[in-house]
């Protein structure tokens, strides 16, 4: 996966005429995202994770389109595998050639260019795109109305161990898990993919636990 933020330097101010972005950070607030058409289900996830959490946090929700925008000083985000970017966004081409990728499956790098005021983030596979979307939403500094991410932020890596995850149970044993919907079951998940996890383990309902909690939203098995 390769994302890449671009923006001409009189294009870092507040859009309606407020203040720039402090000295050393790169204003995303005005970004377009930029996926292929074809990109698959895991990078389709990756987008519109990446788009949601960012409204979340910052109230700031960016456009996305397969189409790179004709205005030069559009900020853009482009996020998909990079053989599909490669073909499809010719404006990628020199900041692929100079960054090879990490060896290792889900591994990803990310790079921000100097003069140019571009971030790539290259993926490996399609759960590289989900990693390298979820280190980019770490590394994101939101406010209200505000996205911004430090210039020169770099970084290249693929993980160590091929299974990383977590035992989950929606159970009595614990002061939180029972008390939860699935609203909070699925944002629990996506924050562990934006840490790098790529396995869960679900208890059953029948362990070694009470069968019932007062605090249970919904029941078991449902």
């Amino acid at each position: 996966m390769i994302l890449v933020a671009s923006a001409a330097s009189e294009a870092r101010s507040d859009p309606e005429g407020g203040a720039p972005p402090p000295v050393g950070m790169l204003d995303l607030t005005r970004a377009v995202v930029v996926a292929p058409r074809d990109r698959s289900g895991p990078e389709a996830k990756a987008v519109a994770m990446l788009v949601e959490e960012v409204e979340r946090r910052s109230l700031v929700r960016w456009e996305v389109t397969p189409t790179w925008p004709d205005e030069p000083e559009a900020i853009v985000i482009a996020v998909g595998q990079e053989p599909a970017l490669r073909a499809q966004y010719p404006q990628l081409a020199p900041s692929l050639a100079r960054n090879p990728a990490p060896k290792g499956s889900e591994g990803y790098r990310i790079q921000t260019e100097g003069d140019e005021h571009a971030i790539a983030i290259i993926g490996n596979d399609p759960r590289g795109v989900l990693f390298g979307v979820g280190r980019l939403l770490r590394e994101l500094r939101m406010a209200r109305g505000q996205v911004l991410i430090p210039e020169g932020f770099r970084l290249a890596t693929a993980p160590r161990y091929p299974l990383r995850g977590h035992q989950l149970g929606y159970r009595p044993k614990t002061n939180s898990y029972d008390g939860w919907d699935l609203d909070q079951w699925e944002q629990y998940i996506r924050d562990l993919i934006v840490f790098g996890a790529n396995a869960i383990e679900l208890i059953p309902p029948r362990s070694d636990d009470a069968a019932d909690s007062p605090h249970f939203p919904r029941p078991p098995l449902e």
